[in-house]
């Protein structure tokens, strides 16, 4: 299933992962600190699949249109863009590196689905 996150359901489970200073105990802390850490991860696995989609049609787009599928200034734009919104605690060259292997990643499924596509109109297998 294909859930649509918002800005709003991120900030609302950092909230939750950072109100733990309730009395809990250590040992409960822990626990519920775990479970926020699996609902953000779900949380993050949704929204990197939903960016692989649209990266896909742009790439789509951009060969229907002619366009070069690579630009290297668009991902410049892109990792100075998430540095500079980069709030920490991890450093910006951490996120730097994150980006780059999502960049990397979404640009292979590019050239797997562009690759299927192609053997489908020649007639391979």
């Amino acid at each position: 299933m294909d859930k649509d996150f918002r800005i709003e359901q991120i900030v609302e489970l950092l909230s939750q992962t950072l109100a733990s200073e309730d009395g809990s105990s250590d040992e409960e802390t822990l626990v519920l600190l775990r479970k926020q850490i699996d609902r953000l991860d779900v949380t993050i696995l949704h929204l990197l699949n939903n960016r692989s989609k649209c990266a896909n049609k742009i790439g789509d787009l951009k060969k229907r249109l002619g366009m070069p599928v690579y630009v290297p200034e668009r991902e410049s734009q892109v990792l100075k863009n998430v540095q500079s919104e980069n709030p920490g605690p991890l450093q910006d060259d951490a996120i730097r590196r994150l980006f780059e292997r999502i960049i990397d990643e979404t640009r292979s499924l590019e050239r797997r689905l562009f690759q299927e596509k192609a053997d489908r109109t020649s007639g391979k297998k």
